[in-house]
C-alpha cells in the first residue's frame, strides 16, 4: 500500500468541476480518491542518477510537489507513485529507485497522471458512491456519500451530499454494525428524507457544495466553478470546498481514521459535515460553514467517530482541542494571541489537533494527522507553501485559509506535504 500524501486543487489541469449539479460532489471524489485525473502521454523517460525526467507535451500541466502516477514501462523502476521534483514546460522530474536502463522503454505506451490517494469503491449508484480504503492498517470503515436528489426535493434548492461513515455495510443502502450520524429513535434520519414540501427534512450531517442563503429552499447559487482543495492519503483525507453561498469561502469536511491513544481502537474514524437537521425552508442562523466548521477549539457540532473509546454504543462526538493561548473561543488562523512572526524564533507556531470526546469523561481519544492549528492571525495567503518550521525539520506545509463566520473572517488550517502521516 501506499502512504504517498497528495494534496489536488480546482486549479490544477484536467482537476474535476465541482458545480451545481446533483452528483458533482461524487464525480470529485472520484477523481481524487480513486481514478486520478489529467491522463497524458510521456514521450520518453530519462535517467541521470538517481533523478529520472519525464518528456510530454508542453503544457502538460503537472507541478512541484504533487504526485503523480507513472505506467507503461518494461522497467517496474519507473512505474507507481512519485513526487514530482521540478518541471519545465513540457517536462516532469522525479527520484527513481535503482539503476533501471534509461531511456526507459515500453512495449505500447507510456503514461502519467495526478495519482489518487489509493480509495476503492465498494457499492455504486446513481450520483451514489461507498468508498473505503483498501490499506490493512486502516480501520476500513465505509464512507457512504448519496449525491443524489432526494426524493420530493426541489431540483433548484440548494445541492449537497449526505454522508455517513459505518463500520460495514451489505449494499449501498444498508448498513451493518456502528455508524455515524446515527439516532436510535430515527435510525434513517440522514439517508431517508421526511415530510414533504417546503416542510421537510432532507438529511442530517452534510458536505453543501451549491447553496444561495441559509435555508435550502433560497436556491443554489448558480452553475459556476466552486472552489477547492483535497488533501490526504489511502486512509483518509480533508476537503475544503465553496459552498457557493457569500463568494468562493471554503468550508471542511473530513473522513480520516486518526491516530488514538487506545490500542486497537476499532473505531477511530473521524467524519466533518455540516450538521444542519432543519426543515428545507428553515432561515434560522445555519450558516454551512459553521454547523461543520472546526474553527472553535472545542466545538463538537458536525464532528463524529462511530463510536466511543469504550467501542460500544452509538456515534461519539470528538471536539478539537489546541493549545490555549489565552482565547476562550480559539479559533485556527485568526488568532490574536500570538504575534506572526513570533518574536523568540521569528517563526510560525503551529500545533498538533487533539480530539476530546464530548462525553463519557471528556477523555482525549488522540490525534488527527497531517492537519495542524495555526495560532497566528492570518500569517500566509491561501496555497501558501511553508517549509523551515521549527520543530518540524524536513516537513513542507500548505496553507488552506477558510471562512467561519458571516462576518467573512478568515481562518484556516496547515496541512503536511511531505508526510507520510502515519506508518
Amino acid at each position: 500500500m501506499t502512504n504517498k500524501v497528495k494534496w489536488m486543487y480546482q486549479g490544477m489541469t484536467g482537476a474535476p468541476v465541482l458545480t451545481n449539479n446533483w452528483g458533482s460532489m461524487t464525480a470529485l471524489l472520484d477523481a481524487c480518491l480513486v481514478n486520478g485525473f489529467n491522463l497524458q502521454t510521456v514521450t520518453t523517460i530519462t535517467r541521470d542518477g538517481s533523478t529520472a525526467t519525464a518528456t510530454l507535451t508542453s503544457g502538460h500541466g503537472f507541478v512541484v510537489d504533487q504526485v503523480v502516477l507513472i505506467g507503461g514501462c518494461d522497467q517496474a523502476e519507473y512505474n507507481g507513485e512519485f513526487t514530482v521534483t521540478a518541471i519545465t514546460s513540457n517536462t516532469v522530474s522525479f527520484t527513481v529507485a535503482g539503476e533501471p536502463v534509461s531511456p526507459a522503454t515500453t512495449a505500447a505506451s507510456i503514461t502519467m497522471k495526478v495519482a489518487p490517494l489509493g480509495f476503492e469503491i465498494v457499492f455504486t449508484g446513481t450520483n451514489k458512491r461507498v468508498y473505503r480504503s483498501p490499506n490493512p492498517l486502516s480501520n476500513r470503515h465505509f464512507l457512504r456519500v448519496d449525491d443524489s436528489l432526494p426524493t420530493g426535493y426541489t431540483t433548484t434548492w440548494a445541492k449537497f451530499a449526505r454522508v455517513t461513515i459505518a463500520e460495514d455495510m451489505s449494499d449501498i443502502d444498508t448498513f451493518v454494525g456502528g455508524r455515524a450520524p446515527y439516532d436510535p429513535a430515527s435510525p434513517t434520519k440522514n439517508e431517508v428524507p421526511s415530510g414533504s414540501g417546503t416542510a421537510m427534512y432532507s438529511g442530517w450531517f452534510k458536505w453543501y457544495y451549491a447553496r444561495n442563503s441559509y435555508h435550502e429552499t433560497s436556491g443554489d447559487n448558480g452553475a459556476w466553478a466552486r472552489s477547492w482543495v483535497l488533501i490526504g492519503d489511502d486512509r483518509g483525507f480533508f476537503l475544503t470546498n465553496s459552498s457557493g453561498f457569500q463568494g468562493d469561502k471554503r468550508i471542511l469536511h473530513a473522513f480520516t481514521d486518526f491516530d488514538s491513544y487506545k490500542a486497537g481502537d476499532n473505531y477511530a474514524s473521524y467524519l466533518i459535515a455540516s450538521e444542519r437537521y432543519r426543515q428545507v425552508s428553515d432561515t434560522a442562523n445555519s450558516y454551512p460553514y459553521q454547523d461543520a466548521y472546526s474553527a472553535y477549539a472545542q466545538d463538537t457540532t458536525g464532528k463524529l467517530a462511530t463510536r466511543n473509546y469504550t467501542q460500544i454504543g452509538d456515534h461519539c462526538r470528538l471536539g478539537m482541542l489546541s493549545l490555549n493561548d489565552g482565547n476562550n473561543q480559539n479559533i485556527s488562523n485568526r488568532s490574536g494571541a500570538i504575534p506572526f512572526p513570533n518574536g523568540p524564533d521569528y517563526s510560525l507556531i503551529l500545533h498538533p489537533i487533539y480530539l476530546r470526546e464530548s462525553a463519557v469523561g471528556g477523555h482525549l481519544r488522540g490525534t488527527l494527522p497531517g492537519m495542524f492549528w495555526i495560532h497566528q492571525n492570518q500569517p500566509y495567503a491561501h496555497l501558501s507553501f511553508i517549509d523551515n518550521v521549527i520543530g518540524y525539520t524536513g516537513k513542507k506545509f500548505l496553507i488552506v485559509t477558510m471562512d467561519y463566520a458571516s462576518e467573512g473572517n478568515t481562518s484556516g488550517f496547515a496541512f503536511d506535504v511531505t508526510g507520510p502521516w502515519r506508518p
